[in-house]
């Protein structure tokens, strides 16, 4: 072999090492990352501050959502009484946990009655997000009509509703605390109408 082939060659091996100790420091990485991600789960890490959406005091929107029987639930149906808004992603890894958790706090009355408010095809929402439960709704919005009204970005995202129709506290939640968390932060919390006592 010539002496430019064994240059070639040992170039061609020091690049392959090279990328090799590249491609492990990167997975070294994500593995520390992942990490931290997972111990901040497992800590409870507080709820995370929603940066967009309806400030607390803002009147809630009205909306209509697609039930997976093929229905509709719509925010008429909580008139007068403190509620839930849960906004979800049946592709959230956070909201596969949180939903369900939620949803039998609801039932057992541990929280306020609640609706669980997906994207995408209604009748696709995941087996255990589905409710029998007076106190839940479980649907679909059509588009991005309610979360774009919420000013919502990221999943799961809960807001506190008053009787009203106000809202009196929103943040990002992963688990059931950070929603125990919110409704917490809403007791006692009233809201007055400009021009009201």
């Amino acid at each position: 072999m010539s002496a430019p082939a064994w240059v070639a060659v040992g170039a061609s091996l020091v690049v392959v090492v090279w990328l090799g100790l590249a491609l492990v420091g990167a997975v070294r990485e994500i593995g520390t990352l992942r990490g931290r991600v997972d111990a901040l789960e497992a800590a409870g890490a507080p709820t995370t501050q929603l940066e967009t959406g309806l400030a607390v005091g803002a009147p809630a929107p009205a909306w209509t959502i697609a039930t997976p029987g093929g229905g509709a639930a719509s925010s008429s149906s909580f008139e007068g009484r403190r509620h839930l808004l849960v906004f979800a992603d049946a592709t959230c890894r956070a909201c596969d946990d949180l939903v369900p958790a939620v949803i039998a706090a609801a039932s057992r009355g541990t929280v306020p009655p609640l609706a669980v408010i997906g994207r995408g095809d209604a009748a696709a929402t995941p087996g255990p997000w589905r409710a029998a439960d007076v106190r839940v709704r479980i649907g679909s919005e059509r588009g991005d009509e309610v979360s774009e009204a919420y000013g919502v970005d990221v999943s799961p995202s809960v807001f506190v509703i008053d009787e009203g129709g106000s809202v009196v506290a929103r943040g990002g939640a992963v688990t059931l605390d950070d929603v125990l968390g919110l409704v917490r932060e809403a007791e006692g919390v009233r809201i007055v109408a400009a021009g009201g006592a």
